[in-house]
């Protein structure tokens, strides 16, 4: 999970499987339909004296890598951190989202910078120096 604010409306914070996968888009489908078939194309070819079991061996590992990817891009969607316009329209945004620091390059401090200027309070909290006196 990434470490900055999110750049799109966040619909879910947490998501979790259930949601993931009813959220899923064409594209996430024929990923999952290509990287098995392709896996199992691959054991077939490099799997010589035993083709089908190998085949069919390398084809579970290609849906169980798919589908821990598929999982992955469906969350980032959900949480923000990806491109997001389709779920807006059919979830929603959440009602709280946090907030959007879009300062130009002139007004950023320039002896310290940041990476991306995101971080959030509940990312990296300001220290608090009462406790070292």
């Amino acid at each position: 999970m990434p470490f900055s604010d999110p750049k799109f409306p966040v619909i879910n914070p947490s998501p979790d499987v259930d949601e993931c996968i009813k959220s899923m888009r064409y594209r996430d489908y024929f990923m999952v339909a290509s990287i098995t078939g392709a896996s199992w194309c691959y054991g077939y070819v490099f799997g010589k004296p035993v083709r089908r079991p190998t085949a069919s061996t390398a084809a579970a590992l290609g849906l169980t890598f798919a589908s821990f990817l598929i999982i992955q891009d469906t969350r980032n969607r959900l949480m923000g951190y990806q491109e997001n316009s389709r779920e807006l329209k059919k979830y929603g945004p959440y009602p709280i989202q946090p907030p959007q620091f879009n300062k130009p390059a002139t007004e950023q401090e320039t002896r310290y910078p940041t990476a991306t200027g995101l971080t959030s309070e509940s990312t990296k909290p300001k220290l608090n120096w009462k406790n070292y006196s």
